[in-house]
């Protein structure tokens, strides 16, 4: 019903001359008639520290200039090159103009900060690859037919903070913490980007596992099955 997969491509590029400059192309390789390149940054001092972006943005009626600071909406379809992004902003990008996003490169600067999204979405790699030699490890199979739950039947255009939300989100962490399935925030993060979660929620749902693995138990109002982990079970292994 909420089914919201990121279905438009995805790249990510060092953050040297090699890795910048193919970005730049990739982007505009898919363009298209009567779209806009957005160059996304932080803050809007931040373009100044990339000439080659500055140059880009200066130069072209059709590359527009956007923050995250002035709330990072998105005016015009075409490809957006995210530059030094967290995968908060990642969150946040998506949630203000997702639907006009063509295409998606991210331009590093601490690559560990992203390592969970680029692990679930599997981007093409431009520039110096070598940091993504190493990916996060997998999440649990059990854990990843609940995400898949979570995001069909979870409203997102609401916080998962309160109300039914929170309690679908809660009560399904709280039952694969108590089967003894291991969940890793910052991955489940990743996989909650990779699938069309926005704004704050997957921010939320890595906060909410963090809290449940250190012992905490957030409230909530049951919302499953007592055999709702045994079917997640099951579908992992029909799956494999």
């Amino acid at each position: 019903m909420f089914d919201r997969d990121v279905t438009y491509p995805c790249a990510v590029a060092s953050y040297d001359a090699e890795g910048v400059g193919a970005a730049i192309d990739w982007c505009c390789e898919r363009m298209e008639d009567g779209d806009t390149l957005t160059v996304w940054t932080s803050l809007k001092s931040n373009l100044s520290n990339c000439s080659e972006l500055e140059q880009l943005v200066s130069r072209h009626s059709n590359v527009e200039h956007i923050t995250g600071r002035g709330g990072g909406f998105i005016r015009g379809n075409g490809p957006v090159l995210m530059a030094w992004p967290d995968m908060a902003d990642i969150g946040k990008l998506a949630q203000y103009g997702g639907h006009h996003i063509r295409a998606l490169c991210v331009i590093t600067w601490n690559e560990d900060k992203i390592r969970p999204w680029v692990t679930a979405v599997r981007p093409s790699i431009l520039g110096d690859g070598s940091a993504w030699e190493e990916l996060t490890p997998e999440l649990d199979p059990v854990v990843v037919e609940a995400l898949k739950s979570l995001t069909l039947t979870v409203n997102h255009n609401n916080t998962i903070s309160a109300g039914y939300e929170k309690d679908m989100v809660v009560t399904c962490l709280l039952a694969l913490h108590d089967a003894g399935i291991p969940m890793d925030a910052e991955a489940m993060q990743g996989w909650a980007l990779a699938h069309g979660w926005s704004g704050k929620n997957p921010e939320r749902l890595a906060k909410y596992v963090e809290d449940i693995n250190a012992g905490k138990r957030p409230r909530c109002r049951p919302m499953l099955r007592p055999d709702y982990v045994d079917s997640l079970r099951r579908r992992a292994a029909d799956d494999t």
